[in-house]
Protein backbone atom coordinates (compact mmCIF):
# COMPACT_ATOMS: atom_id res chain seq x y z
CA UNK A 1 0.00 0.00 0.00
CA UNK A 2 3.02 2.35 0.16
CA UNK A 3 2.22 3.63 -3.46
CA UNK A 4 -1.28 4.38 -2.23
CA UNK A 5 -0.19 6.13 0.56
CA UNK A 6 3.17 7.54 -0.83
CA UNK A 7 1.43 8.88 -4.98
CA UNK A 8 -2.29 8.24 -3.94
CA UNK A 9 -2.28 5.65 -6.59
CA UNK A 10 -5.40 4.48 -6.84
CA UNK A 11 -5.72 1.89 -9.91
CA UNK A 12 -3.61 -0.87 -9.58
CA UNK A 13 -2.59 -4.15 -11.82
CA UNK A 14 -1.76 -7.33 -10.01
CA UNK A 15 1.26 -8.84 -12.38
CA UNK A 16 0.16 -12.58 -12.37
CA UNK A 17 -0.96 -14.36 -15.34
CA UNK A 18 -2.10 -17.16 -13.24
CA UNK A 19 -3.86 -15.57 -10.21
CA UNK A 20 -5.97 -17.45 -8.34
CA UNK A 21 -3.94 -21.07 -9.08
CA UNK A 22 -2.71 -21.35 -5.41
CA UNK A 23 -5.81 -21.43 -3.82
CA UNK A 24 -4.82 -20.76 -0.08
CA UNK A 25 -2.47 -18.40 -1.44
CA UNK A 26 -4.66 -16.30 -3.13
CA UNK A 27 -7.41 -16.77 -0.11
CA UNK A 28 -4.59 -15.32 2.02
CA UNK A 29 -3.67 -12.46 -0.12
CA UNK A 30 -6.94 -11.23 -0.50
CA UNK A 31 -7.24 -11.47 3.24
CA UNK A 32 -4.24 -9.07 3.45
CA UNK A 33 -5.35 -6.60 0.60
CA UNK A 34 -8.61 -6.23 2.11
CA UNK A 35 -7.06 -5.31 5.88
CA UNK A 36 -4.57 -2.89 3.89
CA UNK A 37 -7.37 -1.28 2.31
CA UNK A 38 -9.71 -1.09 5.58
CA UNK A 39 -6.66 0.15 7.56
CA UNK A 40 -6.06 3.61 5.21
CA UNK A 41 -9.88 3.49 4.64
CA UNK A 42 -9.31 4.17 0.62
CA UNK A 43 -10.94 2.47 -2.19
CA UNK A 44 -9.24 1.12 -5.19
CA UNK A 45 -9.92 0.12 -8.73
CA UNK A 46 -7.79 -3.34 -8.81
CA UNK A 47 -7.53 -5.75 -12.02
CA UNK A 48 -6.46 -8.92 -11.79
CA UNK A 49 -5.92 -11.59 -14.69
CA UNK A 50 -7.53 -15.02 -14.10
CA UNK A 51 -8.71 -18.53 -15.53
CA UNK A 52 -12.34 -18.43 -16.62
CA UNK A 53 -12.88 -21.42 -15.05
CA UNK A 54 -12.49 -20.17 -11.27
CA UNK A 55 -16.27 -18.64 -11.99
CA UNK A 56 -16.74 -22.10 -10.42
CA UNK A 57 -15.31 -21.23 -7.07
CA UNK A 58 -17.72 -18.82 -5.34
CA UNK A 59 -15.46 -18.21 -2.03
CA UNK A 60 -12.64 -16.86 -4.33
CA UNK A 61 -14.72 -14.84 -5.99
CA UNK A 62 -16.28 -12.93 -2.84
CA UNK A 63 -13.02 -13.01 -1.53
CA UNK A 64 -11.66 -10.88 -4.72
CA UNK A 65 -14.71 -8.60 -4.21
CA UNK A 66 -14.07 -8.03 -0.79
CA UNK A 67 -10.54 -7.18 -1.38
CA UNK A 68 -11.64 -4.46 -4.17
CA UNK A 69 -10.59 -6.38 -7.01
CA UNK A 70 -13.01 -4.81 -9.41
CA UNK A 71 -11.79 -6.39 -12.96
CA UNK A 72 -11.23 -9.68 -14.31
CA UNK A 73 -8.96 -9.94 -17.36
CA UNK A 74 -9.57 -13.41 -18.77
CA UNK A 75 -8.22 -15.26 -21.96
CA UNK A 76 -11.20 -16.22 -23.30
CA UNK A 77 -8.75 -16.32 -26.68
CA UNK A 78 -11.95 -17.47 -28.92
CA UNK A 79 -15.58 -18.36 -29.65
CA UNK A 80 -14.96 -20.98 -32.26
CA UNK A 81 -14.58 -24.58 -31.17
CA UNK A 82 -12.45 -25.31 -33.79
CA UNK A 83 -10.05 -22.89 -32.85
CA UNK A 84 -10.38 -23.46 -29.07
CA UNK A 85 -9.59 -27.53 -29.82
CA UNK A 86 -6.30 -26.03 -31.35
CA UNK A 87 -5.40 -24.46 -28.55
CA UNK A 88 -6.42 -27.56 -26.10
CA UNK A 89 -8.90 -26.09 -24.58
CA UNK A 90 -11.90 -27.95 -23.57
CA UNK A 91 -14.58 -25.55 -23.13
CA UNK A 92 -17.51 -24.97 -24.97
CA UNK A 93 -18.85 -21.29 -26.12
CA UNK A 94 -21.59 -21.67 -24.54
CA UNK A 95 -20.17 -22.73 -21.41
CA UNK A 96 -17.94 -19.84 -21.39
CA UNK A 97 -20.73 -17.59 -21.76
CA UNK A 98 -22.24 -18.88 -18.53
CA UNK A 99 -19.25 -18.26 -16.66
CA UNK A 100 -18.48 -14.84 -18.07
CA UNK A 101 -22.25 -14.65 -16.21
CA UNK A 102 -21.24 -15.75 -12.69
CA UNK A 103 -18.41 -13.34 -13.12
CA UNK A 104 -20.98 -10.51 -13.61
CA UNK A 105 -23.25 -11.90 -10.62
CA UNK A 106 -20.36 -11.29 -8.82
CA UNK A 107 -20.11 -7.77 -9.52
CA UNK A 108 -17.00 -7.96 -11.54
CA UNK A 109 -16.42 -5.94 -14.77
CA UNK A 110 -14.87 -8.80 -17.28
CA UNK A 111 -11.78 -7.70 -20.10
CA UNK A 112 -11.82 -10.17 -22.12
CA UNK A 113 -8.75 -11.36 -24.36
CA UNK A 114 -8.92 -13.00 -27.49
CA UNK A 115 -6.84 -14.43 -30.66
CA UNK A 116 -8.08 -13.56 -34.27
CA UNK A 117 -6.99 -16.87 -36.41
CA UNK A 118 -5.02 -19.03 -34.64
CA UNK A 119 -3.95 -22.03 -36.75
CA UNK A 120 -5.52 -25.10 -36.99
CA UNK A 121 -4.02 -28.80 -37.11
CA UNK A 122 -3.59 -29.54 -40.96
CA UNK A 123 -6.04 -31.58 -42.33
CA UNK A 124 -9.11 -29.09 -39.98
CA UNK A 125 -11.79 -28.90 -42.20
CA UNK A 126 -13.01 -25.66 -41.05
CA UNK A 127 -12.50 -22.77 -43.82
CA UNK A 128 -14.59 -20.13 -42.01
CA UNK A 129 -13.70 -16.33 -43.95
CA UNK A 130 -12.52 -13.35 -42.01
CA UNK A 131 -16.01 -11.65 -42.46
CA UNK A 132 -17.81 -15.12 -40.93
CA UNK A 133 -15.27 -14.82 -38.13
CA UNK A 134 -15.65 -11.48 -37.40
CA UNK A 135 -19.30 -11.62 -37.23
CA UNK A 136 -19.22 -15.01 -34.64
CA UNK A 137 -16.64 -13.40 -32.06
CA UNK A 138 -18.85 -9.88 -32.42
CA UNK A 139 -21.55 -11.82 -31.89
CA UNK A 140 -20.13 -14.04 -28.76
CA UNK A 141 -19.04 -10.69 -27.11
CA UNK A 142 -22.07 -8.96 -27.17
CA UNK A 143 -23.96 -12.34 -25.68
CA UNK A 144 -21.35 -12.80 -22.83
CA UNK A 145 -21.77 -8.80 -21.81
CA UNK A 146 -17.67 -8.60 -21.98
CA UNK A 147 -17.23 -5.24 -20.57
CA UNK A 148 -13.66 -4.63 -22.42
CA UNK A 149 -11.79 -6.06 -25.30
CA UNK A 150 -8.23 -6.89 -26.13
CA UNK A 151 -7.60 -8.66 -30.28
CA UNK A 152 -4.38 -10.00 -30.64
CA UNK A 153 -2.98 -12.00 -33.69
CA UNK A 154 -1.18 -15.06 -33.08
CA UNK A 155 2.33 -14.96 -32.13
CA UNK A 156 5.12 -17.61 -32.73
CA UNK A 157 6.75 -17.38 -29.62
CA UNK A 158 9.89 -19.88 -29.15
CA UNK A 159 9.44 -23.25 -27.55
CA UNK A 160 5.60 -23.38 -27.88
CA UNK A 161 3.72 -25.91 -29.10
CA UNK A 162 2.29 -23.78 -31.84
CA UNK A 163 5.67 -22.56 -33.35
CA UNK A 164 7.01 -25.58 -33.43
CA UNK A 165 4.06 -27.49 -35.91
CA UNK A 166 4.28 -24.02 -37.91
CA UNK A 167 7.73 -24.23 -38.19
CA UNK A 168 7.35 -27.97 -39.62
CA UNK A 169 5.00 -25.96 -41.84
CA UNK A 170 6.86 -23.68 -43.20
CA UNK A 171 4.38 -20.68 -41.93
CA UNK A 172 6.40 -18.46 -39.82
CA UNK A 173 7.86 -14.99 -41.32
CA UNK A 174 11.38 -14.40 -41.76
CA UNK A 175 12.76 -12.67 -38.66
CA UNK A 176 14.89 -10.86 -41.21
CA UNK A 177 11.67 -9.16 -43.15
CA UNK A 178 9.50 -9.38 -40.22
CA UNK A 179 11.86 -8.64 -37.13
CA UNK A 180 11.03 -9.33 -33.26
CA UNK A 181 9.65 -5.59 -32.97
CA UNK A 182 6.32 -6.77 -34.61
CA UNK A 183 5.87 -10.13 -32.19
CA UNK A 184 3.29 -7.77 -29.90
CA UNK A 185 0.00 -9.29 -30.99
CA UNK A 186 -0.53 -6.86 -33.37
CA UNK A 187 1.32 -7.58 -36.71
CA UNK A 188 0.85 -10.87 -38.67
CA UNK A 189 3.46 -13.08 -38.48
CA UNK A 190 2.43 -15.93 -39.83
CA UNK A 191 0.56 -17.66 -43.24
CA UNK A 192 -2.94 -17.92 -41.69
CA UNK A 193 -5.47 -20.97 -42.36
CA UNK A 194 -6.90 -20.82 -45.91
CA UNK A 195 -9.08 -18.68 -47.28
CA UNK A 196 -7.21 -16.19 -44.53
CA UNK A 197 -4.58 -14.17 -45.67
CA UNK A 198 -2.18 -11.90 -43.90
CA UNK A 199 -3.85 -9.35 -44.68
CA UNK A 200 -7.27 -10.62 -43.30
CA UNK A 201 -5.45 -11.07 -39.99
CA UNK A 202 -4.46 -7.51 -39.71
CA UNK A 203 -7.58 -5.67 -41.13
CA UNK A 204 -10.01 -7.96 -39.04
CA UNK A 205 -7.86 -7.64 -35.52
CA UNK A 206 -8.66 -4.15 -36.16
CA UNK A 207 -11.55 -4.07 -37.51
CA UNK A 208 -13.17 -6.02 -34.43
CA UNK A 209 -11.35 -3.97 -32.00
CA UNK A 210 -13.18 -0.49 -34.03
CA UNK A 211 -16.62 -1.92 -33.80
CA UNK A 212 -15.87 -1.93 -30.37
CA UNK A 213 -13.73 1.50 -29.53
CA UNK A 214 -15.70 3.58 -31.26
CA UNK A 215 -16.18 7.56 -31.51
CA UNK A 216 -19.95 7.28 -30.06
CA UNK A 217 -19.02 6.76 -26.73
CA UNK A 218 -17.86 10.07 -26.48
CA UNK A 219 -22.00 10.90 -26.51
CA UNK A 220 -22.40 8.25 -24.46
CA UNK A 221 -20.22 9.63 -21.70
CA UNK A 222 -22.29 12.86 -21.64
CA UNK A 223 -25.41 10.91 -21.57
CA UNK A 224 -24.66 8.49 -18.37
CA UNK A 225 -23.28 12.16 -16.74
CA UNK A 226 -26.95 13.17 -17.20
CA UNK A 227 -28.17 9.89 -16.37
CA UNK A 228 -26.29 10.06 -12.90
CA UNK A 229 -29.59 11.36 -10.85
CA UNK A 230 -31.43 8.53 -11.79
CA UNK A 231 -29.52 6.71 -9.17
CA UNK A 232 -31.54 7.95 -6.10
CA UNK A 233 -34.70 5.98 -7.63
CA UNK A 234 -32.38 2.95 -6.16
CA UNK A 235 -33.10 4.54 -3.09
CA UNK A 236 -33.50 1.08 -1.11
CA UNK A 237 -30.12 -0.14 -2.87
CA UNK A 238 -28.41 2.99 -3.18
CA UNK A 239 -25.10 0.12 -3.68
CA UNK A 240 -26.60 -1.51 -6.57
CA UNK A 241 -27.94 1.62 -8.53
CA UNK A 242 -24.16 2.93 -8.01
CA UNK A 243 -22.75 0.07 -9.54
CA UNK A 244 -24.96 0.00 -12.59
CA UNK A 245 -24.50 3.35 -13.06
CA UNK A 246 -20.41 3.55 -12.62
CA UNK A 247 -19.84 0.28 -14.89
CA UNK A 248 -21.76 2.30 -18.12
CA UNK A 249 -20.11 5.31 -17.50
CA UNK A 250 -16.43 3.86 -16.67
CA UNK A 251 -17.07 1.17 -19.93
CA UNK A 252 -17.59 4.20 -22.30
CA UNK A 253 -14.58 6.34 -21.13
CA UNK A 254 -12.57 3.65 -21.35
CA UNK A 255 -14.16 2.39 -24.98
CA UNK A 256 -13.56 6.40 -26.04
CA UNK A 257 -10.17 6.22 -25.14
CA UNK A 258 -9.79 2.80 -26.99
CA UNK A 259 -10.83 4.61 -29.86
CA UNK A 260 -8.23 7.36 -29.65
CA UNK A 261 -5.36 4.78 -29.15
CA UNK A 262 -6.55 2.66 -31.69
CA UNK A 263 -6.91 6.21 -34.33
CA UNK A 264 -3.18 7.27 -33.03
CA UNK A 265 -2.11 3.49 -33.98
CA UNK A 266 -3.51 3.92 -37.19
CA UNK A 267 -2.20 7.17 -37.88
CA UNK A 268 1.31 5.46 -37.40
CA UNK A 269 1.01 2.42 -38.97
CA UNK A 270 0.77 4.25 -42.28
CA UNK A 271 3.85 5.63 -42.03
CA UNK A 272 5.81 2.44 -41.42
CA UNK A 273 6.60 -0.04 -44.50
CA UNK A 274 5.19 -2.92 -42.48
CA UNK A 275 2.62 -3.32 -45.20
CA UNK A 276 5.58 -3.61 -47.70
CA UNK A 277 7.84 -6.11 -45.58
CA UNK A 278 5.05 -8.21 -45.45
CA UNK A 279 4.36 -8.94 -48.70
CA UNK A 280 7.91 -9.69 -49.40
CA UNK A 281 7.42 -11.91 -46.54
CA UNK A 282 4.76 -13.68 -48.19
CA UNK A 283 6.13 -14.09 -51.46
CA UNK A 284 8.98 -15.71 -50.08
CA UNK A 285 6.66 -18.55 -48.05
CA UNK A 286 4.57 -18.93 -51.87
Amino acid sequence: MSAAERWEAVNFFIVDDLFGQDRDETLRFCTLLKGAVMKINRSFFITAQIRLDKANDPVLLKSMREAGIRVVAIGFESPIPEELKAMNKHLKPEEMIAMARVFHEHDFMIHGMFIFGYPLWIGAEMKMSAKDRLRHMSRFIRKAKIDTIQVLLPIPLPGTEMTRRLEKENRIFSKKQIGWEYYDGNFPLIIPDPPLTAEDLLASSMGLTGLFYRFKEMFAIGARCLSFPIIILWFYNLKAGWLIWYKGWRNSIVRFGGWLTLRNWKIEFKKSDFLEKLKLAAKDKS
